[in-house]
């Protein structure tokens, strides 16, 4: 998924990043409506998050960084506003897609198979977190847990592909 080219793959994952990035970039435009949770900030850099997901899947390592160091902005700038942002994870994503350009190459070494590995089960580990919350039943689906699970599972598959 880093610089090979957009094969089958790496469309249907960059197309599930697109579709969970609208997800959280409507939420940040409906954070005003009456209900809705006021988490604007939060939502921008989930949505600038899934951004650099769509941009790396296409290859474009580059860009895909810079609106990853942008998603951080936007946590951080949440959290300073008194949102419930995660910022650490935030960072973290955005701190190994930064890096991904530099070692993008570098297959084999046993320091970056650790690394990815580790990252690989972090975003396992915290997309299963967002299990509980996907309703199934009824008459909706609530699309924020899916868009969620979507963004985990893609950053996993992304650093289990570094090795």
């Amino acid at each position: 998924m880093h610089g090979t080219g957009a094969g089958w793959w790496e469309t249907v994952v960059g197309g599930a990043c697109l579709l969970a990035a609208a997800v959280f970039l409507a939420r940040a435009l409906l954070a005003d409506r009456p209900g809705a949770p006021a988490h604007r900030w939060t939502a921008l850099g989930h949505g600038g998050m899934a951004s650099a997901m769509v941009a790396m899947a296409a290859g474009e390592l580059v860009p895909s960084a810079v609106l990853a160091v942008v998603s951080c902005l936007f946590a951080l700038a949440g959290r300073l506003r008194g949102e419930a942002a995660e910022v650490v994870h935030s960072c973290l994503a955005a701190c190994a897609m930064v890096a991904m350009p530099l070692v993008g190459g570098a297959h084999g070494g046993l320091g970056l198979a650790a690394v990815c590995l580790a990252l690989t089960g972090y975003f396992a580990v915290r997309g299963g977190r967002w299990l509980p919350a996907l309703s199934l039943r009824g008459p909706r689906v609530r699309l924020e847990p899916v868009a969620h699970l979507v963004m985990s599972g893609a950053m996993a598959t992304t650093f289990l592909t570094m090795i």
